[in-house]
């Protein structure tokens, strides 16, 4: 799972690029931010795959939530 030191690095709005690493159910994916794991509850609807890119902007640091990042949308999706 993410390192201390990984989460600590985290700032509100900075956007990640991470790779779905496993779907683990329709409501969770496992992410995978350059060797850093985190499980991420998907509350979009939309559905991810094993492999699939994915860009996530930080939206609180604690709790932690993130909000899917789409640059050819100006809307965002929220996942926490």
């Amino acid at each position: 799972m993410a390192s201390r030191a990984f989460l600590k690095s985290l700032e509100k709005g900075q956007i990640l690029r991470a790779q779905v690493e496993e779907v683990t159910s329709p409501t969770e994916v496992l992410c995978n931010f350059q060797g850093e794991l985190l499980l991420i509850f998907n509350h979009t609807g939309s559905k991810f795959k094993k492999d699939d890119p994915i860009s996530l902007q930080v939206l609180s640091i604690n709790p932690l939530r993130f909000q899917v990042f789409s640059t050819s949308s100006p809307k965002f999706q929220r996942v926490v």
